[in-house]
């Protein structure tokens, strides 16, 4: 019975962390993938340098894959000293994301102003065939990615004539006379960007809770194996 619930655990771990080392490979592509574009980010950030986020989400990747390659080796192998290794830096990783769940709550609001700051920087009422084409990217990013046009709303922002991204099938960089204020897009972006910046948080926390809940797994299935393994390991001495 022992044998066979220290083979459930390792099982456990090893498909969880499997999981774990190729989501870890993931955010570490899309770290170097941001490096390496950081220019164009730069632009679409509104010139706000992202470069030691993207370093940020490399090092998370990193961190990742090496907890995953500790839970998937303490599965394989069933080594006690890994196993509680695993533990530890688990507790740990647990720790950090409860201190990354009260900051990111502290600092709701400072995120949100920091958008509305944002978009008002960006939609600061020059006329869209007046912008670069570098902000006139940025623009028909934003207003076809939250489905919105202007700051509060189309006519406010860009007068009569409207960009194309301010409607439903507006995807290139130009005004258009097909794109009337009767087709586009009724929500402000301003409004559109805040409520997007709220909603993400909240994912952010069911994104947290889930994590909580599968590193709960992952430290009783762990903790289970170390046990049985220290089990089988005391019969055979005393065998």
């Amino acid at each position: 019975m022992g044998f066979r619930g220290e083979k459930t655990g390792s099982y456990v771990l090893i498909a969880v962390n499997t999981i774990t080392i190729l989501v870890g490979i993931l955010v570490c592509i899309a770290g170097v993938m941001g490096i390496l574009n950081q220019a164009k980010i730069n632009e679409y950030s509104g010139g706000y340098d992202l470069e030691l986020v993207c370093y940020g989400v490399l090092i998370t990747g990193v961190i990742i894959i090496i907890v995953g390659a500790f839970g998937w080796f303490a599965g394989f192998n069933g080594s006690i000293l890994v196993g509680k290794v695993y533990v530890i830096l688990i507790i740990i990783i647990a720790v950090l994301q409860l201190v990354f769940f009260v900051v990111e709550f502290l600092k709701k609001d400072e995120i949100t102003s920091e958008i509305e700051g944002y978009m008002n920087k960006t939609m600061n009422g020059t006329a869209y065939d007046d912008l670069t084409p570098a902000e006139q990217d940025i623009i028909n990013v934003i207003q076809t990615q939250l489905e919105c046009c202007g700051l509060e709303n189309g006519d406010d922002t860009w007068g009569s004539t409207l960009p194309a991204s301010c409607c439903e099938s507006g995807d290139n960089s130009t005004t258009t006379a097909d794109c009337t204020t009767d087709n586009a897009f009724s929500e402000g972006c301003r409004d559109a960007a805040t409520g997007f910046a709220s909603n993400a948080i909240q994912f952010s926390v069911f994104i947290l809770i889930a994590g909580f809940v599968l590193e709960f797994i992952c430290v009783f299935a762990a903790l289970f194996s170390v046990r049985e393994g220290q089990r089988r390991k005391y019969a055979q001495i005393s065998g």
